[in-house]
């Protein structure tokens, strides 16, 4: 079996070492209990098996200095062989032939041939061993003269000698192919554990991006509610990074999920839904499920949540029932108003026929005049709720929110300065222009009446602490792009009670209100396809009221020239 290169090339690193151990341990102890011997380094013997270690390191470093810089690394590998059997070999003449102790260092080269090359290395590895075993032969039966030592070997007889070639080659052959399918068989594993790791981590990698993409926070927690994993999602949705979650208590985090999430019945129940306030004080309405967490024994080891963030889907909702309402108090309302301006009219005209009388008082004069300013007032307000309950098909057409607010704002600013009212505009500078289809008319009535909703709300605080900021931004509706105009003040804001009321018509706070300027904007609102929304106060102590209108599609946009240079983010006056 062919190894891979990089495996190949770990394998020789591997015998590189096993070299460098194998002569420090066997080499050197011989010289270390034979020292007398060695007192002369002149002899052939001990000259050569110095040279042999020294001549080893050598080796072994220009091996591992050619693996740095080869690439080839089957040549190196057969190197390595040639030169650990030139070695044993040499070995063995200099240390006794078959009476040496270092014969079985060709057994040894054999199993690491058939490591690093294979079957193929480990045949070819016994085949040299033979070749050498029968050369020591004919060296020790005097046939062939001694190439170093001048001295040769202790005679044996033939029959030794074969006995001796024959046992060695047998052996060396056995050991060759016993390692070389013992190396392939390993070679297969270590391939299959490859694959298998490769197979892992892609499925690993998988697990990671499927958790990752899934727009539902998933959170699991182990037996004692401890908190095991987070997803992205579940980071965004609460605000906590998963640093500061994992290993703590579910408790501690998210005491509205553990509360059901911790219960013994909470995976029969399929839904749940329950307010999570966030680290930033943000309250959201989450919808959750709860799923047993079971290993691969099937054994419960843990809790799955899985949760979406339902807070816009129960701001449609409540916006949905309460435009339903709203619609039907319109209905009524505007047939009453019709039924109510009739006896008004008739009133009018009476009282108007009755003062051309010349006999009549001062005093009833006065009294008549009363009655007609009265009239006049229940007529305005009739009109006014008219207009609310029968509102003017809208006429939109692409315009510039920036320009149709800044428009308004030069207007209100004399009104702003009268009242002692501080502006702080804060519109988005990496959008000087933000279209949209618009009804300019509407959209007027309704920034005015925000407008001058925050300056009545504020109008009893001291000089100089009358703030109002104006906010305009780029915003998400429904999923898709849309615009952002928000009043924000420093008055005594919405009491969260009065919140869910503050868009019903004739329901207002004020001494001298109709109740009909916030219904009129949110009707306004809603056919513009937007909403006009009351929520936490962002930047101020006091209300803030959001307007959101969608945005012109790109692919709707008309060709507009260059825009113009940024407003300051702050001005007052």
């Amino acid at each position: 079996m062919l190894l891979s290169r990089d495996r190949q090339r770990d394998r020789l690193k591997g015998l590189l070492v096993f070299r460098v151990v194998l002569v420090t341990i066997f080499l050197g102890s011989a010289v270390a209990l034979d020292v007398r011997t060695f007192a002369s380094v002149s002899e052939p013997r001990n000259l050569t098996l110095l040279g042999l270690i020294v001549g080893t390191y050598l080796l072994t470093i220009a091996h591992a200095l050619a693996l740095r810089r080869q690439t080839r690394t089957q040549r190196l590998a057969w190197a390595q062989i040639a030169g650990d059997l030139a070695v044993t070999a040499i070995l063995a003449l200099v240390s006794g032939g078959f009476e040496s102790l270092f014969l079985f260092f060709f057994h040894l080269t054999t199993i690491n041939a058939a490591i690093v090359l294979g079957r193929a290395g480990a045949l070819v590895a016994s085949l040299v061993t033979v070749i050498s075993l029968g050369y020591l032969a004919l060296i020790t039966a005097g046939v062939l003269p001694h190439p170093i030592l001048p001295s040769p070997f202790s005679p044996q007889p033939w029959s030794t000698l074969a006995y001796e070639v024959i046992i060695n080659s047998v052996g060396g052959i056995m050991i060759a192919l016993l390692a070389g399918h013992l190396a392939g068989r390993l070679g297969e594993a270590t391939e299959e554990l490859a694959r298998r790791h490769v197979d892992l981590q892609e499925l690993r990698a998988l697990n990671e991006h499927i958790l990752a993409s899934l727009s539902s926070g998933l959170l699991t927690i182990a037996p004692d509610g401890r908190v095991i994993f987070i997803n992205r999602a579940a980071e965004e949705i609460t605000a906590w990074p998963a640093s500061r979650v994992l290993g703590r208590s579910l408790r501690e985090l998210f005491p509205g999920l553990a509360s059901a999430a911790l219960r013994s019945d909470a995976s029969q129940n399929p839904r749940l839904e329950g307010p999570f306030t966030r680290p930033d004080g943000r309250v959201l309405h989450l919808g959750f499920s709860i799923s047993p967490l079971r290993n691969s024994e099937s054994d419960e080891v843990g809790k799955i949540i899985i949760f979406q963030d339902l807070s816009e889907i129960r701001k449609l909702e409540a916006q949905m029932k309460r435009s339903e309402r709203l619609a039907a108090i319109g209905q009524l309302s505007a047939a009453i108003a019709h039924e109510i301006r009739n006896p008004l009219a008739a009133i009018s005209g009476s009282v108007e026929m009755l003062r051309t009388d010349e006999t009549i008082d001062q005093e009833n004069q006065v009294l008549m005049d009363i009655v007609l300013r009265e009239v006049d007032r229940l007529n305005a307000l009739i009109t006014d709720f008219l207009a609310y309950s029968q509102p003017r098909p809208l006429r939109t057409e692409t315009r510039d929110l920036r320009a149709l607010i800044e428009e308004l704002l030069q207007l209100y600013c004399p009104q702003a300065e009268r009242d002692r009212l501080s502006l702080i505009r804060d519109f988005d500078p990496a959008h000087p222009q933000m279209l949209a289809p618009i009804d300019a008319e509407a959209l007027r009535q309704i920034v005015w009446n925000l407008l001058i909703n925050a300056g009545d709300a504020i109008s009893n605080l001291p000089e100089g602490e009358r703030i109002l900021r104006l906010e305009l931004s780029p915003a998400r509706l429904r999923n898709a792009p849309a615009w952002r105009f928000a009043v924000e003040d420093n008055g005594p804001g919405v009491a969260p009670e009065l919140r869910e009321r503050i868009f019903d018509p004739f329901f207002t706070t004020k001494e001298t209100g109709t109740g009909l300027g916030l219904a009129t904007n949110f009707r306004l609102a809603e056919a513009h396809e937007g909403r006009i929304a009351v929520e936490p106060p962002a930047h101020l102590k006091g209300a803030r009221f959001e307007l959101l209108l969608p945005a012109l599609a790109a692919e709707d946009l008309p060709p507009t020239p260059a825009a113009s240079s940024p407003e300051p983010a702050e001005e007052a006056s």
